[in-house]
């Protein structure tokens, strides 16, 4: 009897166990099919799978899609299994009983038979592994339960979503690949194959890997690459989506991993969107496609199933972070709305991040240590020169939206380039490592220094930019080239908008006529005021230019696209050496304030080929580039350094100094600060042990405590 007890007990909990773990799977399907059918209208659809329907050949395939066709991207055959995965949501939303879901069932059948006896392939790896995948697994998940599909086909269409190495693949790929083997495990309800699919698909969510998500909360791939839009967003919405499937299930995202997702979205994605415009530097070779720039689409003013709304659904603790950046992308508020003071830098991707509730300013450099904004599959022809100091500048956010088709592209905002008469295209494909060691930043968390030593194409220059909180002063020096073509460092290169002012000759004259002109104290335009302390050949243009989005992504059209640009730069000639420029950035003023307030409190202590330094009187506060071990004088301040490095320096003038600094070689261990003062005086070096490991590059801060 007591036999028979626990053997009943067994087969109970057995039995208990099965139901748990099916409901488990019911519930899992059920997230995915509201998922799928979140955001579709009826009608639309109706009429589209109408469309469909009559145009289908017998033999289940179209006309009008060309199944050899194997370009990388814009893959023609795709649209086949789109059209089908179209009669399975009709056919999900509708009762399968009647004539009209019964005829639309065969042509599923006969055009799914046919996807697998012409078997199509893409030369771009992702068509084939993830794109094609997906999309079979979507609609079967789809028609899961309609008992529509022979069991043979369904077998062979799970055989032919096995593609891919998912052990091997990194970042938003691994996750993408681990999304159509969660939707194999629920078709065939395997509890293995499911534990394994999430932990394949939320394995992305570390700070360890190469690539995908950094210590820094970077995004990288493709190598050591900045992709924190792009790969990063697909990375992002694909772990908020997976995670939002799995709720109150024993698969769910762990709660450590949320904080590390929500951390990346909240303080490094959200913060490169200005208004409903991201910065252009995050989108790696997608700054080539017509209206990347703008994220409306990951608010749920567009889906219900948008990155916003997933993630709030998964994260309703940050629902503050997340409707405020709600309503500053559907423009419900404006630009500036619940900004808070930012500074970062990412010394993993060589980026910079610096937010104000009046602007944006962000950089992008490269290293040895890092891989150069990339161009692959015909994109992102002429974007050579995108690392070396680009600068994003943001008020209103739409400063740079879509002007990509007509930019003189060796004048893009920030760099330091040769100027040649046609813009120049990359040869490289998929990235090409940079060269430079001496790069990286210093950051507070609210202020910041960035240093660029560039070295590329033949020109030379040591670039630095110093971040406050109404201006930015951007300095360059060391500039050498003995190229064919004149030496430029562009200011700013956007869309015109409004009259430009300037003061130039000792008089307020109208610029908005372009000019060259070698005395300009300051320029105003579309409320950026830009200073320069020290003159230079300054040259500007206001005329309309001309390109298409062919020119610089050969998938995109080539119709002709004209606008008016705002271009601005320096001219240092041919054959430069040790030239220099200074310019100081002062986002969010008007006509009235640049004539009435000149720039007194910033004071440019040095800018040569040994130290680049500025003082911020109004803070207190000092920013020093040392690019060899060395000593500056500053007010009544002396600092010594053994060690190249980047220091800044609040509470100057007190005996409680703040230093905060980085070593932007990433090589060395530690190095020694001697400071004296008006206030100190003493001897004692401040011995500074720097960040190592995966924090190599970071910035340490400490206090000088006067004896």
């Amino acid at each position: 009897m007591l036999y028979k007890f626990y053997f009943t007990l067994v087969v109970v909990f057995l039995i208990a166990n099965t139901a748990f773990s099916q409901d488990e799977f019911q519930r899992i399907e059920d997230h995915i099919t509201a998922y799928l059918k979140a955001d579709i209208t009826i009608p639309n659809l109706s009429k589209e799978v109408l469309e469909n329907k009559n145009t289908i050949q017998n033999n289940g395939s179209w006309l009008d899609i060309d199944y050899k066709f194997t370009a990388e991207t814009n893959w023609i055959p795709l649209v086949h299994l789109k059209r089908l995965k179209q009669f399975a949501l009709y056919i999900s939303l509708n009762n399968e009983s009647n004539a009209e879901s019964k005829n639309l069932s065969a042509k599923t059948i006969t055009g799914l038979r046919y996807w697998l006896q012409v078997n199509p392939s893409s030369k771009n790896w992702f068509q084939n592994e993830i794109a094609s995948p997906t999309a079979i697994g979507e609609i079967l998940v789809l028609l899961k339960g309609k008992n529509i599909l022979p069991l043979s086909l369904q077998d062979s269409l799970l055989t032919s979503m096995k593609q891919g190495d998912v052990n091997k693949a990194i970042g938003a790929n691994k996750l993408d690949m681990a999304t159509h083997i969660i939707y194999r495990a629920c078709i065939v309800r395997d509890k293995d194959l499911m534990k394994f699919a999430v932990n394949q698909a939320f394995m992305p969510i570390t700070l360890t890997n190469k690539e995908g998500l950094q210590p820094d909360y970077s995004y990288r791939q493709h190598g050591p690459q900045l992709q924190i839009a792009s790969y990063g967003q697909v990375f992002l919405t694909g772990e908020y989506k997976v995670a939002s499937w799995l709720v109150g299930t024993g698969y769910a995202l762990p709660a450590e991993k949320l904080k590390i997702l929500d951390h990346y979205l909240i303080n490094t994605y959200l913060k490169t969107i200005r208004g409903r415009y991201i910065d252009f530097n995050t989108e790696g070779r997608g700054i080539s496609r017509n209206d990347v720039l703008d994220k409306l689409n990951i608010t749920s003013k567009v889906e219900t199933q948008s990155l916003l709304s997933l993630a709030k659904e998964a994260s309703p603790q940050n629902l503050p972070d997340l409707i405020a950046a709600e309503e500053r992308i559907t423009q419900n508020q404006s630009a500036t709305y619940k900004i808070k003071p930012s500074h970062s830098y990412f010394y993993k991707s060589d980026y910079t991040l610096h937010n104000r509730e009046a602007y944006s300013f962000n950089v992008r450099t490269v290293s040895k240590r890092t891989i150069r904004t990339e161009y692959g599959n015909k994109e992102n022809l002429l974007g050579k020169f995108l690392p070396d100091g680009s600068t994003n500048i943001q008020r209103s956010g739409s400063e740079y939206f879509n002007i990509m088709p007509i930019w003189e592209w060796d004048k893009i905002p920030g760099i330091t380039a040769r100027d040649y008469p046609v813009d120049q295209k990359m040869t490289l494909e998929w990235g090409e490592r940079g060269v430079g060691e001496f790069i990286g930043g210093t950051s507070d968390g609210i202020y910041g220094t960035t240093v660029y030593s560039l070295n590329y194409n033949e020109v030379t220059a040591k670039k630095a930019w110093f971040f406050f909180d109404d201006e930015i002063v951007c300095l360059g020096t060391d500039i050498n080239s003995y190229a064919k073509e004149p030496i430029t460092t562009s200011v700013n290169q956007a869309w015109l908008k409004g009259e430009v002012k300037a003061f130039a000759n000792d008089k307020l004259i109208s610029a908005t006529n372009g000019f060259t002109n070698d005395n300009v104290e300051w320029l105003w335009h579309d409320s950026v005021g830009y200073y320069f302390p020290n003159r230079g050949n300054i040259n500007l243009t206001t005329n309309e230019q001309e390109g298409s989005w062919a020119k610089i992504n050969a998938n995109r059209s080539v119709t002709t696209i004209k606008g008016k640009v705002f271009k601005l730069w320096f001219n240092h000639g041919l054959d430069p050496v040790n030239q220099s420029y200074a310019y100081i950035v002062k986002p969010g003023i008007s006509q009235v304030e640049m004539k009435s307030k000149p720039i007194s409190n910033i004071k440019i202590v040095s800018n040569t080929r040994l130290i680049q330094a500025v003082e911020h009187s109004d803070l207190n506060m000092l920013q020093v580039v040392f690019y060899e071990a060395g000593t500056l004088k500053s007010n009544g301040a002396v600092i010594t350094v053994n060690q190249p490095c980047v220091v800044l320096i609040k509470n100057l003038n007190t005996q409680n100094p703040i230093f905060s600094v980085s070593d932007p070689t990433q090589k060395l261990t530690d190095l020694t600060i001697n400071f004296n003062s008006t206030l100190i005086k003493t001897t004692d070096p401040l011995s500074v042990s720097l960040p190592q490991g995966d924090y190599k590059g970071s910035t340490v801060s400490l206090k000088f405590n006067s004896l």
